[in-house]
């Protein structure tokens, strides 16, 4: 193994807590203008809307790069007698924490001041929304 970097090398590209770089070779070296691009380990799921790519800049630095992953719930449970909010509908990534709404079914009524709504819990599982939406021909 080399123990100094050739000019223009920007060494090994930086650790991601929830991914890692798709190729499973990587080269020892670097040039400026190299790039690597990050996959999502561990179940994580790709954060919508952000870059998953590094690149070696001249200086020998690799450009600045959020973590492209996240741990996230897959999508809110379908219910009989509700539908998932409008806002909800557009969402594609839910962090842990995450509170979706439902709007009660034609055919059905709210029987409550509050929605049903579910929350995306640390086990990545959904909480289970509240029956608040009763036929209304019962």
């Amino acid at each position: 193994r080399r123990c100094f970097l050739a000019t223009g090398d920007c060494g090994p590209p930086p650790a991601m807590t929830h991914s890692r770089p798709s190729s499973e070779e990587l080269p020892d070296s670097f040039p400026v203008g190299s790039r690597v691009t990050f996959t999502c380990t561990g179940g994580a799921r790709r954060i919508p809307g952000l870059p998953d790519t590094v690149e070696c800049l001249p200086g020998n630095l690799w450009s600045r790069l959020a973590e492209p992953c996240g741990r996230s719930c897959a999508a809110p449970p379908r219910l009989r007698f509700a539908a998932l909010s409008k806002e909800a509908e557009r969402m594609n990534f839910f962090p842990v924490g995450t509170n979706v709404s439902y709007v009660c079914r034609a055919g059905y009524e709210n029987t409550s001041e509050s929605s049903p709504s579910s929350t995306c819990l640390e086990d990545l599982t959904w909480s289970e929304p509240a029956e608040l939406c009763r036929s209304e021909y019962l």
